[in-house]
């Protein structure tokens, strides 16, 4: 490359990337509010984080799902990309057979155009040898002819001697039975003649029909070949912009995850700002989903947990698990209601059965907090009962209770109104009276 060429060269490429940066999109942090409008009310800023965070929450959604989408479209893609990848591996095999097929066809068609050279050489000389013997057939027949005309008597009286004449006679005989003869060897060669140039004439043809049937499927199989390799492309470019979207949904979610739990932040400090300075009070409006208190141990409790019943209007206690809400691989979950907890992991299950009726769930928020506290006598029986089964065990640490959750927003499986309290132990409750059907929730061992 001379010194021109590679200056134009230089531009070019500095003038594409040029263009590519400046007409490039890019990424943009999108930035959300978690804080409330200034001058707001306690409750005002509460329904407003709410609301934002419902918000949130549906993009988030949103977003999973264009995600899912995504990764389906390119599972889709990439399936079709290893299909076509192996159709063209296949064609490119049968391409090959076909080139050593045509190799060997070449091979044989040169073999044969050495055989038909010689053949040619054969067949010139086979002419030659018809003229000779045309030639010679022609003389003897005119000799012969000549001859036929005379009769034994007149050879005799042409000759001077009768040795002469007997000669003369036999030449004759032997003339026309040589004539004979050749006229059929003669007769054979022009066959064997025509016979060698049909053959070779067909041969030739053959194999030419042959070469010629080849090319035209390896020239088809390419054109095959080059639009598969088309199709590739045009799969690979649309699993390289799927792949672009992906990585862009998951920087939004990302965004949109960090900006749920900031503000899921933000309610709980309000929740608790209310909580404290008496605000929430008892028959407050609350939305199913709402944060109404925070996982905790008071009351008669061996342990940070959740206290958690379902009740009809009649007062009726019921299974949480009986369609209320769903339980898998430990976890209770959404069912007809809201989940009462994020992560909530059951320790104990609802049983209306001796020795122990528990007419309820309990609940653990799986959190990272392993620490512990001193659980002592006198909280309450069941407590005790505890303590003591416990310490027969031989526990040496028969005492210490897990704070796993502990303060761990609850929430309200039910819009409705909300009514605090606390119970002869000590333990803070939340009872949420729904809206829709009168049913009642109720929420214990509250921080």
């Amino acid at each position: 490359m001379n010194k021109k060429t590679f200056v134009k060269t230089l531009i070019i490429l500095l003038f594409v990337t040029l263009s590519f940066v400046l007409l490039a999109k890019p990424y943009v942090e999108k930035t959300y509010a978690v804080s409330c409008p200034a001058g707001m009310t306690l409750q005002a800023c509460l329904t407003y984080l709410e609301n934002e965070q419902e918000k949130l929450e549906e993009k988030e959604g949103s977003i999973r799902n264009n995600l899912r989408d995504e990764e389906y479209q390119q599972l889709s893609l990439q399936e079709k990309i290893n299909y076509i990848t192996n159709q063209v591996t296949q064609t490119e095999k049968v391409i090959k057979t076909l080139e050593v097929e045509i190799a060997a066809t070449n091979i044989e068609i040169k073999l044969f155009e050495i055989d038909i050279i010689e053949r040619e050489d054969y067949i010139s000389l086979l002419k030659q040898e018809t003229d000779i013997l045309e030639q010679t057939v022609n003389q003897r027949i005119t000799e012969s002819y000549k001859y036929s005309f005379v009769g034994p008597l007149e050879i005799f009286l042409d000759v001077k001697s009768l040795s002469s004449a007997l000669r003369r006679t036999k030449y004759l005989i032997a003339t026309r039975s040589q004539d004979i003869v050749s006229l059929e060897e003669y007769s054979f060669k022009i066959e064997d003649l025509r016979k060698q140039e049909n053959e070779l004439t067909i041969k030739k043809a053959d194999l030419q029909i042959k070469r010629n049937s080849i090319e035209e499927e390896k020239l088809k199989l390419a054109s095959e070949n080059k639009n598969l390799e088309a199709q590739k492309n045009e799969k690979n470019k649309l699993l390289a912009e799927s792949k672009t979207r992906e990585s862009e949904y998951r920087k939004q979610l990302a965004e949109v995850s960090k900006a749920i739990t900031q503000t899921d932040n933000a309610v709980i400090q309000v929740i608790m700002q209310l909580f404290n300075s008496g605000q929430l009070g008892n028959g407050a409006n609350v939305t199913a989903g709402n944060y109404i208190g925070f996982e905790g141990h008071t009351g008669c409790s061996f342990g940070s947990h959740l206290h958690f019943e379902i009740r009809l209007a009649n007062g009726q206690k019921v299974n949480p698990l009986d369609g209320y809400l769903s339980y898998s691989g430990g976890y209770v979950r959404a069912g007809s209601l809201k989940a009462p907890m994020d992560n909530a992991y059951l320790t104990q299950g609802y049983r209306p059965y001796s020795p122990y009726y528990h007419y309820a769930i309990d609940l653990v928020h799986l959190d990272d907090n392993f620490n512990r506290y001193t659980v002592k006598y006198g909280i309450c029986p069941t407590v005790d009962r505890i303590l003591n089964e416990r310490k027969a065990s031989g526990l040496s640490d028969y005492n210490k209770a897990y704070l796993r959750g502990e303060g761990k927003p609850v929430r309200a499986v039910a819009s409705g109104k909300v009514y605090y309290g606390v119970d002869l132990y000590g333990g803070k409750w939340a009872l949420v009276v729904h809206k829709s059907d009168q049913k009642k929730s109720f929420y214990l061992h509250l921080k």
